[in-house]
């Protein structure tokens, strides 16, 4: 049961809903670092392994960091033989893991019944946890608490290592030379006892415990507690299993290798271990299923060296969430296979290829509606690529084929979808990127590369029910969505051809969902001038698309712009993550969602999410005006430049780029830059530059305050949805402020709190409002908002 300081409160089948979102559906197990439930997510559908971390009534700030970071770790490890680790969350000061829910019985449970283990079956066993090691291991992270309660079986047969909540990164002076004892003392390596200091290799040395265990049914040292058993393998070496029983030479060789005293007498990495098994497996006659002749393939030791750099101010890859989406792709599903990415480029580079290749893979495969090949069953096409021959072969409609380059430090990758029946290409996309962490480099490449399949294989699912002008118009439409700051633009060559597609093709429903966002985006960036009833127009696009296609990620991205138009925060946040759980890498949620955490208390983890979507879609500059504010809010000069030197090569954004800039130099006092800012607004022929350039006649003591405070009255009088009118006040109470005027900003400060404002971020950062923090009413009004945050967040 839950204990009684984690509230939780009722489904509506009777089940405790946890965090607002999971039904916990029974006790599952318990370990050293809490228990673990079966639980089912309401958001998304999936059941789950939820873990409650148990690190006291008062965890420091420390740990919280610590199992983030490892969270974030966790999420790199992507193979059948590794649970996959989804999030981390906080409810009620419960700190608590969700991962993949295995069905299975532990090893623990199964040697307890059984005894000895068959060498034949034992060694398979541990040929998958090799397996998942080497997964683990490449991703820079090491187990630490390897042992036979962490390995599961499930009833078809699949091993699964379990419970990475107290893993550590391999590389980093931080992560790989952690101190303190973590991890089952009985499955210790000799150095984690001593030191705490850990590699991989700690993982090879409980591996071969384990297998000792298996082949003769009993542990290698012996003591009156575990910690007694543990202190034993200090000071003894390990007897031989062929004492205890009939272990085959070479599983009994490869088990006193791994328990050596020493970690440089135990074999190379976890990959030697496997190929020693299998080669055992092999010469014994025992089969190897397909599932263990193809592990994930690593990006190698050589390319992690070799000094692959990033973009100066690209951000890297946020480690996504491994969950698993629920929706199809329309109107039918569609079958793939992603052939071997072919490598060119320096030889000591060339796993590239293959890393890319499986990361790919991973991505497109939690897609429900698109079943994925595996690389093992496309390996076989690695030199003979001929399309119709590997479609065949393959049973799958389509093909997806390319290249990885590297070329100092950019790689460049080229895909084609090619039509498996005819052999003709339907897409193809160039993708280039860099940095100094290859593993971060594979992963966001990995991360772009399906996001872009996936929006284009969303549309080939209709090639044989809309015309291909039809198809073709709709892809000129999506590479405007995303470029046009007004709405005048977004009317002319956005919702108008949406529009036209809907009417002439009823049934493509891309095209519905496509339209609410574009009509609601309409809404918000209205001119004053606009006489189009934008409100009504958005709202009853959007209800067409929940009627029509209220599975399309972008339905729910239209559900989450309505909601945050209306300050129904909470909503948004839920219709965000469920886009999210569908579709990870979908980057115009992720920029709304990273938006809404940056304002609302949540900014080290909304900035990832920018960075993300802007990674992902680099189109997307949108991402980075948030990035830049709260950077300038934050004193990160550097980042606000950087995001600044980006946002001024996108003359779309100039807009609401030099509202930034004006607002910035105003806090920062700088006149001349408020004056520079001015002329840029003085050249811009929309009825709102107008009205943002007063903004800087008043800072420059040019113009009576008084009466650019009367002209945002006017605005807020007007039917404007509450988040524009918070935008308002926030505007005026920065003015009020910087001519030294707080008690009349406070009054624009409470309507704004008393409505819609969430801006925590710069209610508490922003340095013209000083004066107005020694307000009385300020406390109140900041009491008002922090409630509306934490209510977004909770359940």
């Amino acid at each position: 049961m839950l204990s009684p300081q984690r509230p939780v409160i009722t489904g509506a089948d009777g089940g405790e809903l946890f965090a607002g979102r999971y039904v916990l559906e029974g006790l599952a197990g318990r370990g050293g670092m809490g228990a673990v439930y079966r639980a089912r997510d309401t958001l998304v559908g999936d059941v789950v392994a939820l873990k409650m971390l148990e690190l006291g009534t008062s965890p420091a700030p420390e740990w919280m960091e610590r199992f983030r970071r490892e969270v974030r770790l966790a999420r790199r490890i992507t193979h059948r033989h590794v649970a996959r680790t989804f999030d981390l969350g906080e409810h009620s000061g419960c700190l608590y893991l969700t991962m993949e829910y295995v069905e299975g019985e532990s090893l623990q449970t199964l040697m307890e019944r059984e005894g000895v283990i068959p060498p034949a079956r034992a060694a398979r066993w541990l040929l998958a946890l090799c397996e998942g090691l080497t997964a683990a291991h490449a991703a820079g992270v090491v187990h630490r608490d390897l042992k036979p309660a962490n390995v599961l079986v499930e009833s078809s047969g699949r091993v699964v290592l379990t419970d990475f909540g107290i893993a550590r990164a391999v590389a980093g002076e931080a992560a790989s030379r952690t101190q303190g004892l973590v991890g089952t003392p009985m499955y210790m390596a000799p150095e984690q006892l001593e030191s705490g200091e850990v590699d991989a290799r700690a993982d090879l040395y409980a591996a071969g415990l384990v297998l000792y265990q298996l082949l003769t049914g009993t542990p290698p040292f012996s003591g009156d507690s575990p910690m007694a058993v543990a202190v034993a393998r200090l000071r003894q070496p390990p007897p031989d299993p062929r004492r205890l029983s009939a272990v085959p030479d070479a599983l009994a060789e490869l088990v006193l290798a791994c328990l050596s005293r020493e970690p440089s007498g135990r074999p190379e990495d976890a990959a030697c271990m496997a190929d020693t098994l299998r080669q055992w497996l092999h010469a014994v006659g025992e089969p190897v299923e397909p599932e263990h002749t193809h592990g994930a393939h690593p990006v190698s030791r050589a390319l992690a060296s070799t000094g692959l750099s990033s973009v100066a101010g690209t951000p890297s890859a946020v480690g996504l969430p491994r969950s698993t989406p629920r929706t199809p792709l329309r109107p039918d599903e569609q079958s793939l296979a992603v052939l071997p990415l072919r490598f060119l480029g320096p030889r000591d580079q060339e796993s590239l290829g293959d890393g890319v290749t499986e990361s790919l893979i991973d991505v497109l495969s939690r897609t429900r509606g698109l079943r994925v090949q595996s690389s093992g069953a496309t390996e076989r096409f690695r030199h003979e690529r001929e399309p119709r021959t590997a479609a065949r072969e393959l049973a799958v409609e389509l093909l997806v084929d390319g290249t990885v380059q590297a070329a100092g430090k950019t790689v460049r990758v080229t895909l084609r979808v090619v039509e498996g029946a005819t052999g003709t290409q339907v897409w193809s996309g160039r993708f280039e990127d860099s940095d100094d962490d290859a593993f971060l480099l594979q992963d966001r490449l990995a991360q772009r590369l399906a996001e872009a399949l996936r929006g284009e294989l969303s549309i080939l699912a209709y090639r044989a029910t809309v015309p291909s002008d039809a198809l073709a118009l709709y892809r000129q439409v999506l590479s405007r969505m995303h470029s046009h700051s007004m709405t005048r633009e977004l009317k002319d060559e956005v919702i108008e051809p949406l529009e036209q597609l809907h009417v002439s093709v009823p049934g493509f429903l891309p095209a519905v969902a496509q339209h609410a966002v574009a009509t609601l985006r309409a809404g918000f960036l209205r001119t004053l001038a606009d006489d189009l009833d934008w409100d009504t127009l958005g709202r009853t696009s959007l209800e067409r698309a929940l009627r029509l296609a209220p599975e399309l990620v972008e339905t729910r991205l239209g559900q989450a712009i309505l909601a945050i138009r209306d300050g129904r925060w909470r909503e948004a946040v839920v219709a965000l993550r469920s886009a999210l759980d569908t579709a990870p890498t979908f980057a115009p949620a992720l920029q709304l969602l990273g938006n809404l955490q940056c304002e609302a208390g949540r900014a080290d983890d909304g900035l990832d999410r920018l960075k993300l979507a802007y990674a992902l879609e680099p189109g997307m500059a949108i991402s980075l005006i948030e990035v830049a504010r709260c950077s300038a809010l934050r004193g990160d000069e550097a980042t606000y430049q950087a995001c600044l030197a980006r946002l001024q090569s996108q003359p779309l954004l100039s807009m609401p780029t030099n509202i930034l800039r004006m607002r910035v130099f105003a806090w920062k006092g700088d006149m001349d830059g408020v004056r520079q800012c001015r002329e840029a607004l003085n050249e811009d022929p929309s009825h709102m530059a107008l009205h943002v350039a007063m903004y800087c006649s008043v800072t420059l003591g040019e113009l009576p305050v008084e009466g650019v405070v009367a002209s945002m009255d006017g605005m807020l009088t007007r039917q404007v949805n509450s988040r524009f009118a918070s935008m308002v006040c926030q505007l005026a109470a920065e003015l009020l402020c910087i001519r030294g005027m707080p008690t009349e900003a406070l009054r624009y400060l409470q309507q704004a709190a008393d409505s819609a404002l969430i801006d925590l971020e710069w209610m508490d950062r922003c340095p013209v409002l000083a004066p107005l923090r020694a307000q009385p009413g300020f406390t109140e009004a900041r009491r008002k908002v922090r409630s509306r945050v934490e209510s977004i967040w909770s359940s």
